[in-house]
């Protein structure tokens, strides 16, 4: 689905409805078009938390809100809060992330202040863009499973540019239709064996380890940062967020190891630290 002319559609304000916990599927009215919307799983003050960024976004250029944001997330526990979440549910938690639900958050909010649909509504709108190929109905085959078809389609929508930065990475991606016992939720193989063949035949790049410091100088604050995997079929296995930091590259992410988000980080330990697991990074950087 395209993005063109939505900067117009969702200028709404929110309602009493937006604000609550849980909401049935709704329907915003424009002049233009009927627009969708799934039931909304809202944990917490994560509409707080939302509005929070979305004014920090109209103080703060791209990079600096960035790091406003990586900054204000320090300690947010770790994981994916979407248990039991059902059928054409949208999840909205800024309480509990990973790391590619947290990128998602931050990207959505990012985008939703460039549009202008910095309603509730209009955030929930353009997190269903940045989750899956298919916005409405949200089924879980049409998440973007692989960081990289993400990347694909953010870049496709003119969010940003995946960098072609370091060497051609022509491994296979096909872990998931390896593996369908970690997938017992899908039921349209086809579709994501389709996925799979599309990213195996697109020209990828990544920066190998070793070849890191060599590149450092092109990268800038708010870059979107992704680990190169060793797993066969796999293509990344984590994702952060870059920071210059006095003179030291670092990455705020969603750590699995200390359960929590943390910023700054170390890139090139944390590489060194892994080198078994991860053969390299790969960089997205969404436009200002």
């Amino acid at each position: 689905m395209s993005w063109v002319g939505l900067g117009l559609l969702l200028a709404v304000g929110p309602t009493q409805d937006s604000l609550n916990n849980e909401r049935k599927a709704a329907v915003v009215d424009t002049p233009a078009m009927r627009i969708a919307l799934p039931k909304l799983r809202v944990v917490g003050r994560s509409w707080a938390l939302i509005q929070e960024g979305i004014e920090a976004h109209r103080k703060y250029a791209y990079s600096e809100w960035a790091r406003w944001i990586a900054k204000r997330w320090q300690g947010i526990p770790y994981g994916s809060g979407g248990a039991g979440l059902g059928p054409e549910e949208l999840l909205i938690n800024l309480e509990q992330m990973d790391c590619m639900t947290a990128i998602e958050n931050f990207l959505a909010l990012h985008i939703a202040h460039r549009k202008g649909l910095e309603s509730p509504e209009g955030v929930a709108q353009t997190l269903m863009y940045v989750r899956y190929e298919t916005p409405f109905p949200c089924r879980w085959e049409d998440r973007h499973h692989y960081l990289t078809r993400a990347f694909v389609a953010w870049e496709e929508e003119k969010w940003g540019c995946w960098l072609p930065l370091g060497c051609p990475d022509t491994r296979p991606i096909h872990y998931i239709s390896k593996h369908p016992e970690k997938y017992r939720g899908f039921r349209d193989w086809r579709a994501i064996q389709k996925v799979e063949r599309s990213l195996s035949a697109r020209p990828r790049y990544y920066i190998p380890t070793e070849n890191v410091g060599d590149w450092l100088s092109s990268l800038r604050d708010g870059d979107i940062v992704a680990f190169i995997s060793n797993e066969a079929g796999l293509d990344v296995s984590h994702v952060g967020i870059f920071f210059w930091e006095e003179g030291r590259a670092t990455f705020s992410h969603a750590s699995l190891k200390a359960r929590k988000w943390v910023y700054g980080e170390d890139l090139c330990a944390y590489l060194d630290k892994r080198s078994s697991k991860i053969q390299g990074i790969t960089i997205f950087r969404p436009f200002p």
